[in-house]
């Protein structure tokens, strides 16, 4: 599994980059629906793929915590934000193993799509299975539906601050069952030389019913929400029955 240069050489400017995502507002309704399917207020959480722990640092306000992520310089800027009383544990999605069960696993922004086949998906969904208490809930943001992938675009995004600037742009299209998205990066850094990174991303395309198919084969009873803000990629519930 490969995942490109903002989770690791720019995992610093990460949070630049997407400044315009409104974290709390969507960590307040993944709260709201998780409790909705618990039947209660859950007390625990845990967050795969947290990348920079934004997400965490709102679940955090209300709930016990844990994040999980494959990139290191992703946690290390996690570690920054949320202090030590937060468990951070660098591992795969598909394999990581905590001595902890929790009401809520959470995978949010598409971390899923990072699953190159079926069997991968499968895997880590299971694994999703594996850390829930018995009538826990796992809320799983897909990447985008095959449907709804739009082709060919351009898009550029900017990001400063008193000693970097930052400047991605980034062309999609797609081949066959894949999104694929190239990204042009220009980093200037104060005392250094200007770099450039250049990279293509490829995400296999997945139909709501194929990932369902992943989370019954886990054991979940599973449904898809496709209304706002998740009608192009989809929000996966699914809930780990109280008993066998």
């Amino acid at each position: 599994m490969r995942r490109g240069i903002l989770y690791g050489t720019l995992a610093d400017c990460y949070d630049g980059i997407y400044r315009f995502k409104d974290y709390s507002k969507e960590a307040r309704e993944i709260v709201r629906m998780a409790s909705r399917y618990l039947g209660r207020r859950p007390r625990s959480l845990l967050d795969v793929g947290c990348g920079t722990g934004t997400h965490l640092a709102e679940f955090r306000k209300t709930l016990d915590v844990a994040g999980v992520d494959l990139s290191a310089d992703m946690l290390r800027v996690a570690r920054r934000r949320l202090g030590k009383g937060v468990r951070l544990v660098r591992g795969d999605m598909r394999r990581f193993s905590l001595d902890a069960g929790f009401d809520v696993v959470t995978c949010l922004f598409s971390a899923i799509g990072y699953m190159p086949t079926r069997r991968d998906r499968d895997l880590a969904i299971a694994n999703f299975y594996r850390h829930l208490n018995p009538g826990g809930v796992a809320l799983v943001e897909g990447w985008v539906l095959p449907g709804r992938w739009r082709g060919t675009s351009v898009t550029l995004d900017t990001y400063e601050n008193r000693d970097v600037r930052v400047a991605r742009v980034a062309s999609a299209w797609r081949e066959r069952d894949h999104s694929a998205v190239e990204f042009q990066w220009l980093v200037a850094e104060r005392g250094k030389r200007i770099r450039h990174y250049a990279e293509i991303e490829r995400n296999p395309l997945v139909e709501a019913e194929d990932m369902l198919g992943s989370f019954r084969r886990a054991g979940f009873r599973a449904r898809v929400l496709l209304g706002r803000p998740y009608r192009d990629r989809g929000l996966y519930v699914g809930v780990r029955p109280a008993s066998a």
